[in-house]
């Protein structure tokens, strides 16, 4: 009786996924055509990378990036770009480009169409994306595609990356997804090509590249070396589509970008950072930031190298090897949300195939009896707190509260996983 309860119980889950994705894609085709076309061009897509796309595509890539010395983005040469593209932009909005150039290369066709038929799209084309991703977690949770795409629906972070036009789907979770379905499957090098794509959405970098590290440390190097040769290719594949110049102007401007969510100058909504270093920092004045910053960097630095010794303490267990990988790209997942420094709200996507892999009743991780509840909590906790940080955008305390949170659910997966090392299945 119970497990009918639950069986239903799920099924309704799945019928008001299916219900709200269809009332997402009906709202944003109406948003972006008919009834909010002006507020559209304060979007993270349109004000960002529909403008970068204009620069590359008319010759302009060098007024992508700010001047390397520069601690504000307002009236540099994309700032005036964006308002020059789009004459609606509020005076008061700053346009600001961060990512490698090869990103404004991709979204330079995108410009032959107006900026709202072009968002327009991008969120069709993101969909197909979150599709695909759906299909390959299927495959390795034995759950139908179906029912991971509608419930990714639910997923506060995914509707949120749609809505503003953002990678987070495209460029981040498409390759993290391919490349740990690769991995899977027993093709370390080609997964970690494929994972040298994320160069193009950063954020979700560090999760591949923590496999990759834990790998090479117990001597199995062909990830690290896929995404090395990867990297190499996008970086000459910049040069030769961008000149030295505008590469080296990339890789200067993160040191603006840095300034730009820390120094206070700018409109970076504070109440959808995410992140722990981030939330800790912003509680102090702008003068402190400076030297506040290192400790709390080397701390979440602590947590990558606690968290690879822990993974290679599996190496010396009987458990195969599909649930060790699987185990590590968790464990990436979870860090990456907790502590990379540059991180909003909805770039909490990292987490949604972290929640796939812990709610499957059949999957690579070994079952123990907590990790559903754990993946459950945090897939609620995460997107409950979308419309709370709205409503109290302006304060400092509610996205730091959801971080806590998260690292209280992490610790007690850590704690479940640690049961596993002491298993009479794992021993050796």
């Amino acid at each position: 009786m119970a497990a009918r309860r639950s069986f239903s119980s799920y099924r309704l889950l799945v019928f008001f996924g299916t219900v709200w994705a269809l009332a997402s894609m009906i709202l944003l085709v109406d948003s972006n055509l008919f009834s909010q076309r002006e507020r559209f061009e304060e979007s993270d897509f349109i004000m960002t990378f529909y403008v970068a796309g204009r620069l590359a595509a008319t010759g302009r890539a060098r007024e992508l990036y700010p001047p390397p010395d520069a601690r504000s983005y307002t009236g540099t040469d994309f700032d005036k770009a964006a308002h020059e593209f789009l004459p609606h932009l509020p005076t008061n909005s700053t346009g600001a480009y961060m990512y490698i150039p090869l990103v404004a290369g991709f979204f330079a066709p995108f410009t032959s169409v107006g900026p709202h038929l072009a968002l327009l799209f991008w969120q069709a084309l993101s969909v197909a994306a979150l599709a695909l991703c759906a299909a390959l977690l299927a495959r390795l949770s034995a759950v139908k595609p179906s029912e991971v795409f509608f419930l990714s629906f639910l997923f506060g972070p995914v509707f949120l990356t749609l809505w503003a036009g953002q990678l987070g789907l495209g460029f981040g979770l498409l390759p993290l997804c391919l490349g740990y379905f690769l991995l899977m499957r027993h093709r370390p090098l080609a997964a970690g090509i494929v994972w040298s794509f994320l160069l193009l959405k950063p954020q979700y970098f560090f999760a591949a590249a923590f496999v990759g590290l834990v790998c090479a440390v117990a001597g199995r190097y062909r990830i690290l070396l896929g995404m090395s040769g990867g990297i190499v290719g996008l970086i000459l594949l910049t040069l030769v589509m961008f000149s030295w110049p505008v590469t080296t102007q990339w890789l200067l401007s993160h040191r603006v970008a840095d300034a730009y969510f820390f120094s206070g100058l700018h409109g970076i909504p504070s109440h959808l950072l995410t992140g722990l270093p981030a939330n800790l920092l912003i509680l102090f004045p702008v003068e402190q930031r400076g030297w506040i910053k290192l400790p709390l960097y080397a701390a979440a630095a602590a947590l990558w190298l606690f968290g690879l010794w822990f993974c290679l303490r599996f190496n010396k267990t009987r458990i195969d090897e599909p649930a060790r990988l699987s185990i590590a790209f968790l464990i990436g997942l979870v860090l990456s949300a907790l502590t990379l420094p540059h991180l909003l709200y909805y770039d909490l996507c990292v987490l949604l195939p972290a929640g796939v892999l812990l709610l499957a009743e059949r999957g690579p991780l070994p079952r123990q009896p907590g990790l559903r509840k754990i993946g459950a909590s945090a897939w609620l906790l995460v997107s409950a707190s979308l419309p709370l940080l709205l409503i109290f955008a302006n304060r400092k305390v509610p996205p730091l509260l959801l971080e806590l949170i998260l690292l209280f659910l992490a610790i007690l997966l850590w704690k479940d996983f640690k049961r596993c090392l002491h298993s009479p299945l794992a021993t050796n």
